[in-house]
């Protein structure tokens, strides 16, 4: 076995838009879908104890500091979303851009991560449910059927049959096939997001001004804190490019979905959180169940009946839409020959890979009925996070790898008929070109490396002929990351003013990132062609921020989470030695 091996890289060239999946979504479907992914329970958690403890009226502000955040990381799967017509996301893109065992110990955790966040997403929806009928199902359940009191952590004291079911209407919703099941996505994403809405403006007709006194009471440093924990209602941005085989023009709808979606959830999320502080006082909010409390104490209070009904709406699609993207994640191993074949098989007439949702929806429905919510594992957010940083690292190798070729396949509709065009994308003829114009590096390089280039016009020849541009971004990456680290880690739990070691290493750690910054931009970056049809803005500098806003937001989780994490890769590796690496198609 080959050091070299590990990386082998499954390239985009392969690939094109045939599959047996049935390409049924088109950008509407793909915004819902989307949309579905990020509004779940947690929005309405969230958003009232933010407000209370970190924020005040100033959530406004939380929330879009943390769209921003998200958007940058949007950027990052937009574009490879426009390059790749396949599916399983983040998984797709690692293995395009970085290599096999970081693709694979990504998807392995993302889909044990998203299998006991589902199955924690299926209890809460249940309790909401059940909350509907003043818990009347459970304790007729635990009275009159069945309960085991004296059950050991980590199972349930009751099964929770409302999750086993709530599980099995999933199962046959995704069976029928995902042309029937979007409309049940739809359906539940437009009544939440209209709840949103109501939300939004009922609060500004019933609420006060004065209760905008004092816009900021915890100060600044809290906004930044309040906005880091809101990010998480925001995890499943790229929803549309795990859907990425069963969209229509993919290249093109995927990338717009991807950033429409997330500006119409930024907007909704916005003003549901300035409405809730414009209708009560902040110190008065009730962090259980912020709106509906809220509601019942103004002069609409059959208002908070309606959020209730409006949540587990949001719950159920985002189980939904969440059960969808864990299941496409396992299609596209398998697919690549790292998970077993018989896990892509796809039936002909539902265009559904059947036992992959099976098995997923059992899996889901066990750990929903007889696990306690507390006991599930909990590294989900440590598992997206890691996905999106591995994205924006895998971008930054892309721009600046000039060896591979590789191809766009684009697709236009009309009249429902796909046209098919393919781009071939090759920078051998850059690497022949001994000496590079400066007015030509203005037209083709991303603007800030254009300016940095631009000041150091002298120094350019000299940098294109002895930096290979791969090898340096790999290089300055495996420094960047863990100075990110250091500083992340000092910055949370460790830095004092009153030390002054502390002081010169955190700023140690920024010279160096801007260092790192700066010698990135005068890299030579990869051409692009015109015929793509979405570019990352600010290469380097997003993925650079990305990184940095993901590591903090990694360094900011429960030890515990670690140790479950870390538990998970260790048994994905001995998966991956045992079976994958000798199943790979791409060997």
């Amino acid at each position: 076995m080959r050091w070299k091996s590990l990386f082998r890289k499954k390239h985009a060239i392969t690939n094109d838009l045939d599959t047996p999946l049935l390409r049924c979504l088109n950008l509407f479907d793909l915004i819902l879908l989307t949309v579905s992914g990020m509004i779940g329970s947690g929005i309405y958690v969230l958003t009232g104890v933010v407000a209370k403890d970190q924020t005040g009226p100033a959530i406004i502000l939380a929330n879009l500091l943390a769209a921003f955040a998200c958007l940058f990381g949007a950027l990052c799967y937009a574009e490879f979303a426009a390059r790749i017509p396949r599916a399983g996301s983040s998984y797709i893109f690692i293995y395009e851009s970085i290599g096999e065992l970081l693709a694979f110990l990504v998807g392995f955790t993302t889909i044990v991560g998203g299998m006991t966040g589902l199955a924690v997403s299926a209890r809460v929806w249940s309790t909401y449910f059940d909350a509907l009928f003043d818990n009347k199902i459970n304790s007729f359940i635990v009275h009159h059927i069945i309960q085991w009191p004296n059950a050991p952590a980590p199972f349930a004291k009751s099964p929770d049959l409302l999750a086993f079911s709530v599980t099995i209407f999933l199962t046959l919703a995704l069976l029928i096939g995902l042309r029937n099941s979007k409309y049940l996505t739809n359906s539940l994403t437009i009544l939440n997001m209209s709840a949103l809405l109501v939300i939004g403006i009922t609060g500004f007709i019933l609420g006060d001004i004065h209760n905008y006194q004092p816009f900021a009471p915890f100060g600044i440093q809290n906004i930044f804190r309040g906005s880091s924990l809101l990010l998480y209602s925001y995890i499943g941005f790229e929803m549309a490019t795990i859907a990425t085989e069963e969209a229509k023009n993919p290249s093109k709808t995927v990338p717009q979905a991807t950033v429409i979606s997330l500006l119409i959830v930024t907007s909704l999320y916005s003003l549901a959180g300035a409405s809730l502080t414009y209708l009560v006082p902040y110190k008065d909010i009730d962090s259980n169940s912020a709106f509906a409390s809220a509601y019942k104490q103004s002069k609409w209070p059959q208002i908070g009946y309606i959020i209730s009904i409006a949540i587990v709406c949001s719950a159920g699609g985002n189980l939904l839409s969440g059960t969808y993207g864990t299941i496409r994640t396992i299609y596209a191993m398998s697919t690549d020959g790292l998970l077993p074949s018989k896990l892509s098989y796809v039936s002909d007439g539902r265009h559904v890979p059947v036992i992959a949702t099976c098995l997923v929806c059992v899996v889901i429905a066990l750990l929903g009925t007889f696990f306690d919510i507390k006991d599930l594992i909990g590294f989900a957010d440590i598992s997206a996070l890691l996905s999106y940083m591995g994205v924006s690292i895998g971008l930054l190798i892309e721009r600046y790898n000039h060896q591979t070729s590789y191809r766009i396949i684009l697709a236009r509709e009309e009249d429902e008929d796909e046209e098919e065009e393919i781009f071939e994308l090759d920078n051998k003829k850059d690497n022949d070109t001994p000496e590079i114009e400066l007015s030509n590096i203005l037209q083709v390089d991303p603007f800030l490396t254009r300016i940095v280039r631009s000041c150091c016009h002298r120094c350019i020849p000299l940098i294109d002929k002895y930096l290979s541009p791969k090898t340096s971004s790999v290089l300055l990456l495996l420094i960047f990351i863990p100075n990110t680290v250091i500083l992340a880690t000092f910055v949370i739990y460790i830095f004092n003013q009153h030390y002054l070691l502390h002081v010169i290493i955190v700023i140690i750690c920024i010279i160096i990132n801007l260092i790192i910054t700066f010698i990135f931009c005068l890299l030579k970056p990869r051409k692009y062609s015109k015929n793509l049809l979405f570019i990352c803005p600010g290469i380097p500098l997003i993925p650079l921020i990305n990184i940095t806003i993901f590591i903090f937001l990694m360094i900011f989780q429960d030890a515990h989470d670690w140790l479950g994490y870390i538990g998970i890769i260790f048994i994905s590796i001995i998966i991956y030695f045992t079976y994958s690496f000798w199943h790979s198609k791409a060997r």
